[in-house]
């Protein structure tokens, strides 16, 4: 009787991990925690592919910039009065990196002076090349980007 209550004592103050396997220290935990409103790698056209992620970005956009830029100057606009102000164009980068417009915001002095504006806009944006789509832990994910453009016509 004695040998049982000192094996039950014997197991009341021994801790249970010196029954069980050691445990692995080097597990590697994951991480949980997505923010969906920030990409791991921003979208690039081709030229910009190989720079480091903030070159990356600034280089996507000036291409953007000078594209729409090149765009606007191949037209003629005849005006009544000087413009200055800014039109505002919101694109979404698709996955397979396709340009799609969602919006053009533009005061009412600009579209009544300028209502072609919209369309050379649209047709600026099909002409876009297929770039390389904004990643996400390596997916391609859809990003979208407000593109400022200035009107100053005298």
């Amino acid at each position: 009787m004695n040998i049982r209550y000192t094996v039950f004592l014997l197991l009341l103050t021994t801790s249970c991990d010196f029954f069980l396997p050691p445990k692995k220290e080097n597990l590697q935990t994951l991480d949980t925690i997505v923010d969906f409103t920030k990409v791991d790698v921003s979208p690039a056209f081709n030229r910009c592919r190989s720079l480091s992620e903030e070159e990356k970005s600034k280089c996507f956009r000036e291409e953007i910039h000078e594209r729409f830029a090149k765009s606007l100057q191949e037209y003629s606009f005849v005006i009544q009065e000087g413009i200055e102000e800014e039109v505002l164009i919101d694109l979404l980068i698709n996955t397979e990196g396709k340009f799609i417009l969602k919006n053009i915001t533009a005061s009412n002095n600009v579209t009544q002076q300028l209502p072609e504006l919209d369309s050379i806009l649209k047709s600026t944006i099909e002409k876009l090349p297929q770039i390389q789509p904004a990643t996400k832990r390596g997916i391609p994910v859809v990003t979208q980007y407000h593109l400022p453009l200035k009107i100053q016509t005298k």
